[in-house]
């Protein structure tokens, strides 16, 4: 008789356990990004020039290069217009900055529920400052997200120095709305209306063609300016960076990541509203490949399971765990260490599988996941798919072997494999934590023994 049991954790989006990060302090005086870049000069600083004049505010670049991207992280630090920012990132091209977004409000930075009051507060300030003084605002357009969701937005495309676009997102709720987030967008208008609409596109055509080409060869230690590069690394360059701050948020920024990567305007507040995710908890695995699924063929992409039940239903999802719980207590047994109990993760109808899996010793897991027919098939994919400019979404299981100067110890996590180096056995990876993150190296071995589940998310087109 099958077993009626529920998976609880198969997941990989867990919550910050163990060491938790630094918290950003705030500001003895915000900054107003709103009115300042309401200023045509203030777009034609470059990254350092702006980052180090408000280094007091918190603004950080996201990766070592400098140059690409920056974030300020919790409220309090960044206004606009006078109203509390989230957080804000902004992103620089040669002449200076060429995007800013700003987070208004999201669930999972916030301490509370935006009220129905509060929300009309923002729409009505951003409004105000945005459109010119006689006009009338542009109509909101209104977007359907299903179980009662609705997705606003309002774009000025000829505003000066800078378009911009307002979204949020809701539900009604008894007695006003349940608000999942508010997003302002500001993007140069020196380019002209057709860059100005492809910036603000939520939708862009990418081949397989085009990705291919990002897809580089190191040939000796240290080229392309990449310390940690050994020769023989074949690996993704162009990977944007997201630090997920202090949120459990690895599986919706690593998703955005990808997104992003393919040239789509979704940000992870967007995609936890997707998914359900939440700052403490994270994000269950299987919700997040449902939500990718679901945006990736928004988006032109498809969505592949290399390994893991993530496209399975509750009964397979519990079956293979069990049999993951059977084939390492034989390990266990041939190799005379304690076998594990599975009892004792048992919660009432459910299954504790992280915590089941933090109590697997090392050595087993290694000799029961080596033996698995489907480590060649995560090797194949991991070559076939590196080779064509695809990152593989890789969830783990934290803990099991020491990683240095990383925020979490512990528990289930989101993170992208963008190469491998066949002399030294050797995957490439980037974790969603900022700069110091974005290239980092593991034993393939380590690697396949961590693995929770590997997906993809590829172009439809050629």
């Amino acid at each position: 008789m099958k077993t009626a049991i529920m998976a609880l954790a198969l997941v990989a989006a867990g919550a910050l356990f163990g060491q938790a990060r630094v918290r950003i302090p705030i500001a003895r005086e915000a900054y107003d990004i709103g009115a300042d870049f309401d200023k045509a000069e203030a777009w034609g600083q470059k990254g350092e020039e702006f980052v180090k004049a408000h280094e007091i505010n918190y603004f950080r670049f996201l990766e070592n290069t400098k140059k690409d991207s920056a974030n300020a992280i919790r409220e309090g630090n960044v206004k606009c217009y006078g109203l509390e920012v989230y957080e804000t990132r902004i992103w620089f091209s040669d002449a200076g900055v060429a995007r800013i977004e700003l987070s208004l409000y999201n669930k999972g930075d916030a301490s509370g529920a935006l009220s129905q009051a509060d929300l009309l507060d923002i729409l009505k300030t951003v409004r105000e400052k945005l459109t010119e003084e006689g006009a009338k605002p542009p109509r909101p357009d209104t977007e359907s997200m299903g179980g009662g969701v609705q997705q606003k937005t309002i774009t000025w495309k000829a505003r000066e120095p800078a378009a911009a676009q307002l979204t949020w997102r809701y539900k009604k709720a008894s007695g006003g709305v349940d608000v999942d987030f508010v997003r302002l967008t500001l993007v140069n208008s020196s380019g002209g209306a057709a860059a100005v609409k492809d910036a603000l596109a939520e939708k862009k055509d990418i081949r397989r063609g085009a990705i291919k080409k990002n897809v580089v060869k190191v040939t000796a230690d240290g080229a392309d300016g990449i310390a940690k590069a050994k020769s023989g690394d074949v690996y993704i360059a162009g990977m944007p960076m997201v630090d997920q701050g202090q949120k459990g948020y690895c599986a919706v920024a690593t998703s955005e990541r990808v997104l992003r990567y393919y040239g789509q305007n979704v940000d992870e507040h967007e995609l936890g509203a997707s998914a359900g995710s939440t700052a403490d908890g994270g994000t269950s695995c299987v919700a997040m490949y449902e939500t990718v699924r679901t945006i990736g063929r928004r988006h032109g992409l498809s969505a592949y399971v290399v390994y893991g039940d993530l496209n399975k239903d509750v009964s397979g999802r519990v079956d293979q765990f069990l049999k993951e719980i059977e084939n390492y207590n034989k390990a266990a047994k041939k190799m005379k260490k304690p076998e594990l109990p599975r009892s004792a993760y048992m919660r009432g109808h459910a299954i504790d599988a992280n915590a089941a899996r933090e109590a697997m010793d090392a050595e087993v897991m290694r000799a029961m996941k080596l033996k698995s027919p489907r480590f060649r098939a995560f090797q194949k994919a991991l070559h076939g798919q590196v080779n064509m400019g695809v990152p593989l979404i890789w969830a783990v299981t934290l803990g099991i072997y020491p990683e240095p100067d990383i925020p979490q110890a512990r528990g289930g996590h989101m993170r992208l494999i963008i190469g491998y180096n066949d002399k030294t056995r050797e995957i490439v990876y980037t974790d969603t934590w900022g700069a110091g993150h974005e290239y980092k190296r593991m034993s393939l071995d380590d690697a396949w023994t961590i693995t929770d589940a590997v997906l993809y998310l590829k172009p439809t087109r050629e």
